[in-house]
C-alpha cells in the first residue's frame, strides 16, 4: 500500500466533483499509477507543492483503480498532470514535471 501525504487528496470518481470541480481554490489533479517510476519521481514535487502552498489544491487520482474515469480525461501517458481553475481545466502536462512547472500552471 502506497503511503500519500494527508494534504495530498486521492480523487476518485465519487469525489471528484467536489473535491476538484467545485474547489474554491486551483487545483492540481494528477493522473498517476503506483507502479510508475515517472509518477514515483514527480511525488516529491507535488508533496512540496501541497506543503508549501496551501492556496492549491494537491489531488491524485490513481489510473489503475479508475481507467474508465481517467480515459475520460484523455489520459493516455503517466504522470499527467491537469490544473483545474473554478471548475475547468485551464493546463495540462505530461510526463515528469519539475515543481516550478506545475505551479505555474495554477498561477
Amino acid at each position: 500500500m502506497e503511503i500519500v501525504k494527508e494534504n495530498i487528496i486521492s480523487v476518485t470518481p465519487d469525489n471528484f466533483k467536489t473535491e476538484v470541480l467545485e474547489s474554491d481554490r486551483p487545483v492540481l489533479v494528477t493522473f498517476y499509477a503506483a507502479w510508475d517510476q515517472p509518477c514515483r519521481m514527480q511525488q516529491p514535487a507535488l508533496d512540496s507543492i501541497a506543503d508549501k502552498h496551501p492556496e492549491i489544491k494537491v489531488c491524485k487520482l490513481d489510473v489503475e483503480e479508475y481507467t474508465a474515469f481517467a480515459q475520460q480525461f484523455g489520459i493516455m501517458m503517466i504522470p499527467t498532470t491537469i490544473a483545474f481553475k473554478e471548475g475547468k481545466k485551464v493546463k495540462r502536462a505530461t510526463g515528469l514535471r519539475l515543481e516550478n512547472v506545475l505551479l505555474n500552471m495554477v498561477n
